[in-house]
């Protein structure tokens, strides 16, 4: 099974999807329609043409003195073939004048005046006819061209034949010439009118293509328009800070987003009720242990001030080191409920000066390090983050606590603030054991001790630090010390 889930398509997609798809199959369509509107009348426009060819060429069909029929010819007689090759092309016939073909003093039956044969052809372009008597013979033109068979309508039959390899529309025209019936036949390759019609389909494709893009891009405004609120939803969320459990406001939303907009409040408002539930309960937790514990050490003071015995000497000192660490314990407790997110709003952040924050921290915990023998110091330039002055206060103190635990005595601390790549930064570096690469994740989880500890840590500490470091999207890093052994405690804040 992959681990990289199937990215569902956006919404701005589907509705593209949804729209283009029947936009192409209705440009399919009324390109369709409009070639089946134009093409029949273009067709029937040709065939008209050759109707009157055919007729033109029936009316010069004459009766010669001896009884037989000839047609008239144009003088002088023309080439056979005309177009590339072989001459100009001539006019179809009917659209020039034409001149008594006078037949011979003594008619000869098989007189053909094949002057009227017009077969004028280019690459892909001919025009051939024929005048046939009913029985088939020929009187003129092409003999081989098949007359038009099918229902003769208005004395005109129409068709279409192969005729020397090519494809012709063929019209026949049904006559009485001197009372004699005959068949005057031409006919033109379909190249032309099909020609005709690829054109037209194309005129009709570009002009449908066109208002197909335009109206795709009304469609992309549209979509964008409409999804304007959602994106402005989207926004908004995006710009909540991490730790803002409130509900959104439901004025701006478009009604389909509003069940789901409801749905999440619904969701934040149950995260918020059960976080605060948490922390009062973390809160109360460790206030009721601070007080009894208060009790509990005073007790054992006043104890061990009135016995004399060293043994019970003993055994009280040790019930002192349990209670101070159970009470550590519980502040630490008290802190992490306390740096939860949700446990402070936006208004509690302020502009905080690091170097100020450091010498607070070492006045704090200045009598501690010299009660360790311990050398605690300061290196601080300018620098300024926008945070919650008291979580960044546990911050620190959370890591000098924890340098002092691990430093030995003789020892020394060093706290730092600056920029580093125009980033602020804390760091708390010691010269204690330091810690090795393989442990420096694990020791950021709750209570989790560090090989070699000496029990006396509850593992809070840096898991505090990473909290209060997290809720500042600052990064929390472990590193080596910059001379001999021990760890450098660094906390980078974001840039501007």
């Amino acid at each position: 099974m992959s681990s990289n889930p199937t990215r569902a398509p956006s919404i701005r997609g589907r509705l593209l999807g949804y729209l283009l798809l029947p936009l192409v199959l209705l440009l399919i369509a009324s390109i369709w329609a409009d070639h089946r509107t134009y093409v029949t009348p273009m067709y029937d426009m040709f065939d008209r043409a050759l109707s009157h060819a055919a007729v033109s060429i029936a009316s010069h069909v004459q009766k010669a003195p001896d009884g037989h029929l000839y047609v008239e010819r144009q003088d002088p007689g023309p080439p056979l073939l005309h177009g590339p090759g072989h001459g100009p092309l001539p006019p179809p016939p009917g659209d020039e004048p034409f001149a008594k073909d006078r037949p011979p003093e003594r008619f000869d039956p098989e007189y053909r005046p094949m002057s009227w044969m017009r077969l004028y052809s280019g690459a892909r372009e001919s025009f051939v006819y024929r005048v046939s008597m009913a029985d088939g013979s020929t009187l003129a033109g092409d003999e081989s061209l098949p007359i038009a068979v099918g229902e003769i309508i208005d004395n005109l039959t129409y068709g279409d034949v192969h005729h020397r390899g090519l494809l012709f529309r063929t019209a026949s025209y049904h006559t009485i010439v001197a009372g004699a019936p005959i068949i005057v036949t031409v006919g033109e390759t379909v190249h032309r009118r099909d020609t005709v019609v690829r054109r037209l389909d194309t005129v009709v494709g570009l002009s449908d293509g066109i208002q197909l893009l335009l109206v795709f891009g009304v469609c992309m405004f549209g979509i964008t328009v409409a999804l304007r609120p959602i994106n402005r939803l989207r926004d908004q969320i995006t710009r909540r800070e991490p730790s803002s459990l409130q509900p959104l406001p439901l004025e701006p939303v478009p009604g389909e987003v509003r069940p789901l907009v409801k749905s999440l409040n619904t969701l934040l408002v149950t995260v918020r009720d059960s976080t605060l539930a948490q922390q009062h309960f973390l809160t109360n937790a460790a206030h009721q242990l601070r007080t009894p514990l208060t009790g509990l050490k005073a007790q054992l003071e006043v104890l061990a001030s009135e016995t004399r015995d060293s043994a019970q000497q003993e055994r009280i000192s040790r019930l002192q080191g349990s209670v101070d660490r159970l009470a550590h314990t519980a502040n630490q407790l008290l802190a992490l409920a306390r740096a939860e997110p949700s446990a402070h709003g936006p208004g509690d952040s302020v502009e905080i000066q690091l170097g100020t924050l450091i010498e607070a921290v070492v006045g704090s915990m200045l009598d501690r390090a010299l009660a360790h023998d311990i050398d605690l110091g300061a290196e601080c330039e300018a620098a300024q983050v926008h945070g919650v002055y008291w979580l960044l206060h546990e911050l620190l103190i959370n890591l000098v606590d924890n340098a002092i635990r691990h430093t030995p005595r003789g020892g020394n601390i060093t706290l730092r603030c600056g920029l580093h790549q125009n980033a602020p930064y804390l760091e708390v570096e010691d010269s204690g054991p330091g810690i090795p690469p393989a442990e420096r994740e694990r020791v950021r989880e709750r209570f989790y001790r560090a090989a070699g500890s000496d029990g006396q840590s509850s593992g809070l500490g840096l898991a505090i630090v990473e909290e209060i470091a997290r809720s500042h999207r600052a990064r929390f890093e472990i590193l080596d010390a910059r001379e001999g052994t021990g760890a450098r405690m660094r906390i980078t804040f974001p840039g501007p």
